[in-house]
């Protein structure tokens, strides 16, 4: 159960949850276009896009992607990011942007982007 609280905190102080969201929105942005017949043709609005996000279940995801994927950093690791974020507030850099990830969760979350663009197809 620590592994799990530690994960938690860490999800908290880097500011985790808007991160992951940016990126996904930054992903869907180049999605919102597909080259089709020597032309850029629009599958997905901007209104569509941030709708999918607004939708995400990010408890969810929480519980079957990122303690999956942190589950294998250390606890001692894991305090060790938890200080480094408090002491930078937050933020690695000045758009807060920046966060870390592996490929369990990018798999999992443009999976669930391109799942729900389709709908819009």
């Amino acid at each position: 159960m620590e592994q799990a609280r530690l994960i938690d905190e860490f999800v908290k102080v880097s500011n985790y949850t808007e991160s992951l969201k940016e990126f996904g929105m930054n992903y869907m942005y180049s999605k919102m276009f597909k080259y089709e017949n020597a032309e850029h043709v629009r599958i997905l609005t901007k209104e569509q896009a941030e709708s999918i996000l607004s939708n995400f279940d990010f408890k969810a995801f929480k519980e079957y992607s990122i303690y999956n994927a942190f589950s294998s950093v250390s606890e001692d690791n894991l305090k060790t990011l938890i200080k480094l974020y408090k002491t930078l507030n937050g933020q690695l850099i000045k758009s807060g942007g920046l966060f870390i990830n592996n490929n369990v969760i990018i798999t999992n979350f443009t999976g669930y982007i391109n799942k729900e663009i389709e709908k819009y197809k």
